[in-house]
């Protein structure tokens, strides 16, 4: 049988090679904004930022990825899923996967109730668990490096990061929406 677009198994191979792409365009579109952090000294990334609590840090993720921010809601188990990945829920009529941040950057802990589930743009509802939403900001910018020119943020480590903005509050990591979302698919 020949496959068609609305094979089953042509469209998770297809769905796997775009979210491959995607992230593959936010790893070049992160090197190029280096190199041009290296050219010019800074970069000002252009629209609103989400700040995230998660794992006892921040973060910022672009707010045109997000679609809505809901009040944890109670998250069914998902047998066999791996940790990261806390569970499932209806959002709007449909079920969702809720991504927990925190577990993804090596914390492993219980989500207090007041946290929030930020629900990602995409074709499937997926929402990333983080301990709270704090503010939005303006065009951050991305700068090289920390301060001190280290890179200590366990941000870093997890391939999350796509790299680092100075906001008012000072320097947060930029997260990669895609890298949030492909590990929504072990669900």
């Amino acid at each position: 049988m020949a496959d068609t677009p609305n094979n089953p198994v042509d469209t998770q191979v297809r769905r796997a090679s775009v979210e491959e792409r995607l992230g593959a365009l936010e790893l070049e579109q992160a090197r190029l904004r280096q190199e041009l952090i290296s050219l010019s000294g800074e970069l000002r990334l252009p629209g609103l930022f989400l700040t995230l609590d998660a794992a006892g840090t921040s973060a910022l993720l672009a707010a045109d990825a997000v679609q809505e921010v809901v009040r944890l809601v109670e998250l069914e188990p998902l047998p066999g899923a791996p940790p990261h990945v806390a569970g499932t829920f209806i959002y709007r009529g449909n079920p969702a996967v809720a991504v927990d941040l925190a577990v993804l950057l090596g914390v492993t802990r219980q989500p207090e109730l007041d946290a929030h589930l930020v629900i990602c743009k995409g074709a499937r509802p997926v929402a990333v668990l983080v301990d709270r939403v704090r503010d939005l900001v303006e065009a951050p910018t991305l700068v090289e490096g920390t301060p001190d020119g280290t890179v200590t943020l366990p941000w870093d480590r997890t391939g999350l990061m796509a790299g680092l903005c100075r906001t008012p509050e000072g320097v947060r990591p930029l997260l990669r929406v895609s890298a949030v979302l492909v590990g929504s698919e072990g669900a």
